[in-house]
């Protein structure tokens, strides 16, 4: 049985999006690009869309962009924003993105295939998106908080 989950950066964006801007405004941009997509928009990995792309071995991946981009955008406004902040709110979206995508596919192949496919082939992609997330999300967000302090914003 062939597997095709394709590797992206869309989680980098569904994470970072939300710790910066926030839970409210970072949900709803997230909300909207899924929606977008499930309209037809061809925005999701390799050019998919619709209603396909949720019930397709991918679909668990972007349920867990919500969820993975909610958590981060709780995490940037509980915490101060620290580099430390930022890296934990990309590691743990990052693992919820990946558990909703390998439970999905849990479902068609069993929980060990879908290790296999859905988890494996994406720690060391998943280790550098947590790493430039962190440290991108942690700057953007500091720089924003500067801009506000000064009325620059």
């Amino acid at each position: 049985m062939e597997v095709n989950i394709p590797i992206t950066g869309q989680s980098f964006g569904v994470l970072l999006v939300p710790y910066v801007l926030g839970t409210k405004e970072g949900m709803i941009t997230i909300l909207l690009y899924l929606i977008l997509g499930l309209l037809g928009m061809p925005i999701f990995a390799e050019g998919s869309s619709g209603w396909a792309s949720f019930t397709s071995n991918s679909g668990g991946y972007l349920v867990g962009f919500l969820v993975g981009g909610m958590f981060s955008g709780c995490v940037s406004g509980k915490f101060e924003n620290t580099i430390w902040a930022s890296l934990s709110a990309m590691f743990f979206g990052t693992f919820l993105i990946l558990l909703f995508g390998v439970l999905k596919l849990s479902l068609t192949l069993g929980l060990s295939k879908a290790i296999v496919y859905g988890f494996n082939p994406f720690i060391v992609g998943g280790v550098i998106k947590i790493l430039l997330g962190g440290i991108v999300g942690w700057w953007l967000k500091e720089r924003m908080l500067l801009s506000e302090e000064k009325g620059t914003y």
